[in-house]
């Protein structure tokens, strides 16, 4: 082995500068016009794919143990020799979306014989297009990957300052590209707070924060993370502290330091989904009636403990309640919306982060089944976890499919 290893940044010019036709996207390092033996021994053509991540401004060696390795993704057809029998790369069928719009076929898996890896990109992807291309030399001797063709790369205005690698690493950037939308967030209370901190860690274009409360010493004990003592001193809005706090990872989180009220409710027409987290059943009957009306999806979440004192122990449940265009008929029995239907939790001034965090866990669920990021046997629109008994109860189940 070279003493001095080659840089694992280079390898993208380098595959350039050899007239290969490659894009980076979403993290992947594609590379397109890759000629192959079909089973019916003709040739085609096809893009090979593998990760591509960086980390600290340096791309991720494959095998480096922060998740890229020796496998790559195909998009045609499986690769043949050229009597039509099929090369030895690893059988693996991937009939999936790789990234948004770049289907995929199959992975593979190989590496020279006694290497544990590749040292860099260059020498994994070129590696794999030598075995599948040989074949299709046989057939065609001009055929060949480097068309000297150049792609131009479209990375796209992502909403992270830095690459979600976590996603990437897992091959679920095509899932995660269904979290899309306008979300709007009231009342960013514990719940509320906690609810933000998984959404803005999703693709969602943009994240409303509405609450006309000043973030104190209160709030600190109950939203995620640590607040320092300056922040609980700045007395600052809500909105204003938890827009700092995050604009640090992303864009696209909009503050409203006001209450919502029959006056500018309005406001919530136009977003694509809504999370509800406010205390008082009249603000929350009048928010429920607007979205309601305006067909637009919504998560009612709300808690309901109280102190026992025979025992000296809390007891209750928390509820994330599902409402859309298709289905709003169970609000009245799901959502308080009286006056004095005030949750118990926020009456008796409680500090409980974890069902805080329970509450917005299942809210977030719910939203990412409704949006197909995750399966949704049951397809319940009310969820409730009671802390007492240390069970999850769902709700009404939709009759009709979805509109």
């Amino acid at each position: 082995m070279s003493s001095n290893p080659v840089d694992p940044n280079t390898a993208l010019d380098r595959l350039r500068d050899e007239g290969f036709e490659v894009e980076i996207r979403d993290q992947h390092l594609l590379v397109h016009s890759i000629p192959y033996v079909t089973a019916q021994k003709v040739v085609r053509y096809a893009t090979l794919a593998c990760l591509y991540l960086r980390q600290d401004d340096q791309v991720v060696r494959p095998n480096s143990g922060h998740g890229d390795n020796h496998q790559v993704w195909w998009t045609g057809e499986y690769p043949c020799y050229p009597n039509g029998t099929v090369l030895d790369l690893g059988i693996d069928p991937q009939q999936r979306d790789l990234l948004p719009g770049f289907p995929v076929r199959h992975q593979f898996s190989n590496k020279p014989f006694g290497a544990d890896g590749f040292p860099e990109h260059y020498s994994k992807v070129t590696h794999y297009i030598r075995l599948i291309q040989n074949q299709a030399k046989a057939i065609d001797k001009d055929v060949d990957a480097r068309t000297g063709r150049v792609v131009a790369t479209q990375e796209g205005e992502s909403v992270f300052h830095y690459p979600d690698t976590a996603s990437a690493r897992a091959e679920i950037l095509a899932i995660s590209a269904k979290l899309t939308g306008r979300i709007a967030i009231v009342g960013l209370g514990g719940t509320g707070s906690y609810i933000l901190d998984q959404i803005a860690k999703t693709p969602v274009g943009e994240i409303h924060l509405f609450d006309g409360d000043i973030f104190g010493s209160h709030n600190a004990f109950r939203a995620l993370g640590a607040a320092s003592l300056d922040d609980v001193n700045a007395k600052e809005p809500k909105t204003e502290y938890f827009v700092r706090k995050y604009e640090l990872m992303r864009r696209g989180i909009v503050s409203h330091a006001y209450f919502l009220d029959t006056h500018n409710v309005v406001e919530l027409t136009g977003f694509d989904f809504v999370f509800l987290c406010v205390d008082k059943g009249d603000a929350r009957a009048m928010l429920v009636k607007h979205l309601v009306e305006s067909g637009i999806p919504f998560i009612d979440a709300g808690m309901n403990l109280k102190l026992v004192a025979a025992t000296n122990s809390l007891i209750g449940t928390c509820r994330a309640t599902l409402v859309t265009k298709a289905k709003s008929d169970h609000v009245s029995d799901y959502i308080p919306m009286d006056p004095d239907d005030e949750d118990v939790l926020y009456q008796e001034n409680i500090q409980v982060a974890d069902m805080n965090a329970i509450n917005a866990l299942l809210a977030v669920m719910k939203w990412k089944q409704h949006q197909g990021f995750y399966g949704d046997d049951f397809k319940p629109y009310n969820l409730s976890f009671g802390v007492n008994l240390m069970s999850l109860n769902r709700g009404p189940r939709l009759q009709v499919e979805e509109e």
